[in-house]
């Protein structure tokens, strides 16, 4: 795994922090987005790749002075081309897809390499200095995402985000997980939108409904007129939004009911953000029953005077924590209550998955919960959000 090497690695984890751009890939070190000058005295954007000498987990010494670039052949300021750095032109396959142009040798000093800090910092140094001096600003734009090799990520592209905060082990609590979101509506969308940023193995979608005009007010982006036109299921017109993104987005055209919903068994964590309570209950009924981890969302919405007024809600489930559900959930009245309200506002949907999310991070250990609840209420009039306790 390619962060993951990373984070046990100082020299690279340095490389990182000052704003290189690895990748670990193949057996390679690769460093995205040099700067250079060609002949013609135009800033381009290279790619330096070299061996990396690894022992299990733990990133060793270069073991030479060589390396591979991708691009033209680098330049000083005047046209000429850099001294003492090309051994020769070489087409080499490297990895994934990515074929060298040049075999470079860099010795300075006749001295060995420290570390791969020390040789990546003297090869960029080298290769993008004259591009630096002519135009910084020019060559600070050159940045792009990094697409990610890896053919076990379920990312397009790295996670730089995590990167510059020093906190990508974390992602680690992510990878094995399949995730399921039974419901994709106004809160269910959101809730996608966040389990899309995290590196979970699979995510899958459950929801039967098209996605409708009033559906793009109440969910993240925006749609266009011709997406509209499309009527897609909910499913598959979010599966291609969040594509871009992750690669592992599952989309099923068709609700939780009892004739598929031990589909469910497999997942280790279930987010529910449906309408109906009845429905809740009967989903909720199962995984309680079967041992699952789970996420309900609800969200009550009232017209008064005027102005809008309510509550938004989220319990969760988890073994032998159970007992405070039926209550959360409301009784057998419950389809009539607040929470059985039609009105969804995006702010607040945005706001219930936002809830959600941050409880199910907890869960997983990702941030600290010192008081373990399992059912919150934020009311909007007020501002406040009351807590019940596991216990």
């Amino acid at each position: 795994m390619s962060q993951a090497l990373i984070n046990r690695s100082s020299d690279l984890l340095r490389l990182q922090n000052e704003n290189y751009e690895i990748e670990v890939s193949g057996g390679y070190l690769a460093i995205h987005h040099v700067p250079y000058l060609n002949s013609s005295k135009e800033i381009k954007s290279g790619l330096l790749v070299m061996s990396l000498t690894t022992s299990g987990n733990i990133v060793g010494k270069p073991k030479d002075h060589t390396a591979y670039f991708v691009g033209e052949r680098p330049c000083n300021i005047n046209g000429s081309f850099v001294p003492s750095l090309v051994n020769s032109p070489q087409k080499q396959p490297l990895f994934a897809d990515i074929v060298s142009d040049f075999y470079l040798s860099c010795h300075p000093d006749g001295r060995d390499y420290v570390d791969y800090y020390d040789k990546v910092s003297t090869y960029v140094s080298i290769i993008s200095s004259p591009a630096l001096n002519l135009d910084k600003e020019a060559c600070d734009k050159l940045k792009r995402p990094i697409l990610v090799h890896e053919d076990n990520s379920p990312m397009m592209y790295m996670d730089t985000n995590a990167s510059r905060a020093n906190v990508t082990y974390l992602n680690d609590l992510f990878r094995p997980l399949k995730i399921a979101l039974v419901g994709v509506g106004g809160t269910g969308s959101y809730i996608l939108d966040f389990v899309s940023k995290a590196p979970v193995n699979e995510i899958h979608l459950y929801d039967l409904d098209v996605f409708n005009t009033h559906n793009a007010f109440r969910a993240p982006g925006s749609a266009s007129i011709e997406e509209l036109e499309k009527q897609l299921p909910k499913v598959e017109y979010l599966a291609q939004k969040y594509s871009k993104m992750h690669k592992r987005i599952f989309p099923h055209k068709e609700h939780i009911t009892p004739d598929n919903i031990e589909v469910l068994k497999e997942m280790d964590y279930i987010f529910l953000s449906v309408d109906s309570v009845s429905v809740r209950k009967e989903i909720a009924g199962y995984l309680i029953d079967k041992g699952l981890y789970f996420i309900d969302s609800g969200l009550g919405v009232n017209l008064s005077e005027n102005k809008l007024s309510g509550l938004v809600r989220i319990t969760s489930g988890f073994p032998e924590h159970h007992g405070h559900i039926k209550e959360a959930f409301g009784g057998d009245d419950a389809e009539d209550d607040v929470y059985a309200s039609n009105i969804q506002i995006a702010e607040l949907n945005a706001l219930a998955a936002i809830h959600a999310i941050i409880k199910w991070k907890k869960m997983l250990g990702f941030y600290h919960d010192t008081i373990c609840e399992v059912n919150s209420i934020y009311s909007i009039n007020d501002n406040d959000l009351l807590n019940e306790y596991a216990g």
